[in-house]
């Protein structure tokens, strides 16, 4: 296979491209779309609305309504859009968290 450079340089406007060289491109975009995922998931959101918590936490809407009417989960509303804190999130199931007897003496 070629280096960049010398494939850059040797391009025209009539070559012929290869179903090996469709490939190779796939794979450099799939790596540098799996690149980006991982270096800006989407932890590094601070503020989730609803849908994205309940998905996060795998939970309905009623249930995430309970959690706010509880005030087991702190909310902020602006504009008719109810935001959450991650880290409200994470404090809560933090807290919610049961400890083990694994590896205790």
């Amino acid at each position: 296979m070629r280096g960049r450079d010398e494939a850059k340089s040797s391009l025209s406007l009539d070559q012929l491209v290869t179903l090996a060289d469709l490939r190779s491109v796939r794979d450099e975009l799939l790596a540098a779309i799996t690149r980006t995922r991982e270096s800006s998931p989407d932890t590094a959101k601070k503020w989730l609305k609803s849908s994205e918590v309940r998905k996060l936490l795998n939970i309905s809407p009623g249930k995430l309504l309970a959690l706010r009417a509880s005030r087991q989960l702190a909310f902020v509303r602006l504009g008719g859009v109810i935001y959450y804190d991650r880290e409200d999130i994470e404090a809560m199931i933090q807290k919610a968290r049961t400890p083990t007897l694994i590896g205790k003496a």
